[in-house]
């Protein structure tokens, strides 16, 4: 027997009924889930964008410690710390109180760092963050967290190209040719000093201050006589007393300053030192003040001495221009022996080889050695310096202007930025600034007509930039 139609619609409506509840309870039971899953992908979220901020936060102090390691460990604790205040990590400021700092050396072929050490080469931080609220804590029984972080930040070592500028003119400051520019009585300071740094030697009955003795017209035998010079060898191996008299009757330079005619050691400094000036003709002008070359000898020395003391681990080598081939010569390779560099530049005299200006070559000496010899992984640097214009290897200006560009251009394709640093009133300013602007280097300039104590003030002042400007790397 069927059912009535009444029974059956009156069990339709129930099963309907009870659908519903089901669904109803399935729909509060997945919205539950669903917004779980959604406070909980937020607060993961959260929790990766806050590891993110305070690595961030903790590598920036690193470096920044870094770079102040060059003033002492006390001083990058410092840099460091004031640096961890300046991102925000979690909505929350890190004190000194998140961070523990120490510097230390880093091995960078061991990969480790150990605390520690008279000069330290890197710093190490570890900060943390605890109880960092969560958005959705309660819902998930867990209402904050904890995060934190480390690195470790080092100055990279380099290797650097000395190329310097050991022509005839980085003794023209010392040369009444610059009167104008010096002054008289500095010059004639300067020739006693180096006079005296000669040993003081004395010839015949020369003083050291010029003396007039008869005209242009004076004979050669006269004036040996004058000054019983007749019998007295010569001291250096070229030049003689016949050509020093031609010098003191005929030299415009020495006509400017009032010493025409009038012989005297002074006089006679001068001579050998503009007519002969290369190591060959004249041996032992190295020892003496010659400028602005010896000003450049002492920047270089403050130079080398800033990198030993604070073992920063970079190499130097030194090369000259111009060499008795007319090009360049590489005097000392690559080494972290300072001293050896010291020596060569020391024992180097203005023109030492020849007196012309082939910078292109010194450069080519420069980026050889760090494109052959350079340690992997450290970053290579050449530091040009000259004091006056480009005359070699063709002797046509705009010709060897441009093979100094050329040689740029190859820096720059080897990744070698170039420092110049250019000297006098006579030095190529606009062709050096090229050389840093395609290089991505910079361009110091120490003027002109200025006291030799203050052209050395400056070139101590570049070169301690320079040593002090170090790459800084993440190491960890």
């Amino acid at each position: 027997m069927s059912a009535s139609p009444v029974f059956r619609r009156s069990a339709s409506r129930a099963a309907m009924h009870g659908r519903r509840g089901k669904i109803i309870v399935m729909t509060a039971f997945l919205m539950t889930t669903m917004m779980a899953m959604i406070a909980f992908s937020v607060d993961v979220g959260y929790m990766a964008v806050t590891r993110t901020e305070i690595q961030i936060c903790t590598d920036a102090a690193a470096l920044a410690g870094a770079a102040g390691l060059v003033d002492g460990s006390a001083a990058a604790v410092t840099q460091a710390t004031s640096y961890l205040g300046k991102n925000k990590v979690g909505g929350q400021t890190l004190t000194a109180s998140n961070a523990t700092i120490v510097t230390g050396m880093w091995n960078d072929t061991t990969k480790v760092f150990t605390a520690g050490g008279d000069t330290p080469n890197a710093i190490k931080i570890n900060t943390s963050l605890s109880n960092t609220p969560l958005f959705f804590g309660k819902a998930l029984n867990k209402q904050s967290f904890n995060t934190s972080a480390q690195s470790i930040a080092t100055y990279q070592p380099r290797d650097i190209a000395l190329v310097l500028d050991y022509s005839g003119s980085m003794a023209y400051d010392s040369q009444f040719r610059n009167m104008s520019l010096i002054g008289k009585s500095a010059i004639e300071a300067n020739l006693l000093q180096i006079w005296q740094e000669l040993g003081s030697p004395t010839y015949g009955t020369l003083p050291f201050t010029p003396l007039a003795y008869g005209d242009r017209n004076t004979s050669k035998s006269s004036v040996k006589s004058k000054f019983k010079l007749t019998n007295v060898a010569y001291p250096y191996p070229d030049g003689s007393w016949d050509e020093y008299i031609d010098y003191v009757q005929d030299n415009s330079y020495i006509n400017s300053a009032g010493y025409r005619c009038k012989y005297g050691l002074m006089t006679w400094v001068h001579f050998q030192m503009e007519k002969f000036g290369s190591a060959a003709d004249s041996p032992g002008f190295h020892v003496t003040s010659q400028q602005p070359l010896t000003a450049l000898k002492d920047a270089v020395d403050e130079f080398l001495g800033f990198l030993s003391e604070n073992s920063t681990d970079d190499r130097v080598a030194f090369s000259l221009y111009t060499a008795s081939d007319n090009t360049a010569k590489l005097e000392q390779a690559l080494t972290k022996t300072y001293t050896l560099v010291s020596d060569k530049v020391q024992g180097r005299q203005a023109g030492h080889y020849v007196g012309s200006t082939n910078i292109s070559a010194g450069m080519t000496k420069g980026r050889l050695e760090l494109q052959n010899n350079s340690r992997v992984g450290v970053s290579k640097l050449l530091v040009l310096m000259t004091d006056g214009e480009a005359n070699l290897p063709t002797g046509n200006t705009s010709t060897d202007k441009q093979k100094v560009r050329d040689e740029a251009a190859l820096c720059a394709a080897a990744k070698i930025p170039v420092v110049t640093i250019t000297v006098g009133a006579g030095a190529d300013v606009d062709l050096m600034q090229e050389v840093a602007d395609i290089t991505g280097g910079a361009a110091f300039v120490v003027p002109g007509g200025q006291p030799i104590s203050q052209v050395q003030e400056q070139l101590e002042q570049v070169f301690s930039q320079v040593a002090a400007d170090r790459p800084l790397k993440l190491v960890q």
